[in-house]
């Protein structure tokens, strides 16, 4: 008899355990895979299923989950679904209905209601018509190594901490150091700003690539780089819709597809977002490999930096993923660096001084880090970004960056 396949989708272990433990002495004993990585639910579907059940966390009861749960039970419909959930989701009936479950679970459930509804979707993933597949594949991926890119998203909870200064020299960090593609993707939907901070004009945006005609997965990962633009240091833009308004007509599940055929075809995906938790933001802390969190050296950003990590806690992003930058460093303005880096344990990945170059190189439409390589806040970026490359390349990053100035950042975390 063939072992049956569970797959649990949430961004906590705890339910994957639980089932574990409640169909342990069923025969035989079903073979059960927990993802955590809500975006990389169609990575494991294909590589490791097909699955008879997918069991939908808690984390799933969004809008933007269940669009997602419906669009993979489009691809596998003989795969039973059950959904678990600690409270009815903020969805209408319709839309959980559409998702095709087979069950609703209110937990916390006792372990033999838990094993029941398990069983339930096994029996009836047995008795589909339907042959069940792997998920309907890519086409083959332009990134390097075959497989979909990285994803760095760059968040904050106000605005005006540099996101996009981050995200604009990262890209060119990444092209520069790696000589691989690297695209940015402006989800700041409303008010996007990458494009004005590299002087670019964009024929096209993120909302015209979704109102292809064909534009079905596959078309849309063969087309993805028509609605881009370069900039002259090799960077890939794929910009915010021009009109506000068009920022409505664009779903979550509009920015899966797009996310996932942008990493299809770059090894490198950054996401500049809005200093909202958005439904379309969450999408991008789903998919991504590591989420920068900003602040700038005042309390109410650095108070709103605390209450924004409390958050991420809440949404089971992983804390491994997270990485802290301080920016716009100053002495004299009222608090010291070393007041905040006491208030966050986990430490910064980088504390970037208040630098002129900065607003020479907005003016420029350059990242800083291309037009003063050797300035002290290029220097202390590349100190931070390194760490996402492997060792050998780091050794060439660091004579390339390396200045003889004094150091403000001594300046600023030796004050008292």
């Amino acid at each position: 008899m063939t072992t049956p396949k569970i797959l649990v989708l949430d961004r906590s272990d705890l339910l994957a355990d639980q089932i574990r433990g409640a169909v342990a002495d069923t025969l035989p004993t079903p073979d059960v895979v927990a993802c955590t990585r809500l975006g990389s639910a169609g990575d494991v579907l294909e590589a490791d299923g097909p699955f008879d059940v997918l069991v939908a966390g808690p984390s799933l009861g969004t809008r933007s989950g269940l669009a997602r749960l419906r669009l993979i039970r489009e691809d596998l419909p003989a795969m039973s679904l059950v959904l678990a959930f600690s409270r009815r989701p903020d969805a209408s009936l319709r839309d959980i209905v559409s998702t095709g479950a087979i069950d609703l679970l209110q937990l916390p459930l006792e372990d033999k209601e838990l094993a029941e509804a398990v069983e339930r979707g096994i029996e009836l993933a047995a008795a589909a018509p339907v042959v069940q597949t792997a998920i309907t594949p890519h086409p083959a991926s332009a990134t390097s190594d075959g497989g979909p890119g990285t994803v760095f998203t760059i968040s904050s909870a106000t605005g005006g901490c540099g996101k996009t200064f981050y995200a604009t020299n990262l890209g060119f960090f990444l092209t520069h150091f790696t000589d691989k593609r690297v695209c940015i993707v402006d989800l700041d939907l409303q008010f996007g700003e990458v494009s004005t901070a590299l002087r670019l004009r964009p024929k096209y945006t993120i909302f015209d690539a979704l109102q292809r005609a064909d534009a079905d997965d596959v078309s849309l990962v063969d087309h993805i780089e028509d609605y881009t633009v370069v900039h002259e240091t090799g960077v890939h833009v794929l910009a915010a819709p021009r009109d506000p308004s068009e920022a409505d007509r664009i779903s979550p599940p509009d920015i899966t597809r797009v996310l996932e055929a942008v990493r299809q075809r770059f090894d490198y995906v950054i996401i500049d977002t809005p200093p909202a938790l958005a439904e379309t933001v969450l999408v991008a802390f789903d998919m991504s490999d590591m989420l920068y969190v900003m602040a700038t050296l005042d309390l109410p950003s650095v108070r709103n930096m605390s209450v924004f990590l409390s958050t991420l806690e809440r949404l089971k992003v992983p804390t491994d993923r997270v990485r802290l930058i301080l920016n716009k460093a100053e002495t004299d303005v009222g608090i010291e660096v070393e007041q905040v880096t006491k208030l966050f344990p986990q430490g910064f990945e980088s504390i970037l001084p208040y630098a002129k170059e900065v607003s020479r190189s907005i003016n420029l439409g350059m990242p800083v880090m291309a037009a003063s390589p050797t300035a002290e806040i290029s220097s202390l970026m590349a100190g931070g970004m390194k760490l996402v490359l492997p060792e050998e390349a780091q050794a060439q990053i660091v004579a390339e960056t390396t200045h003889k100035k004094p150091s403000l950042l001594r300046r600023l975390t030796s004050r008292r």
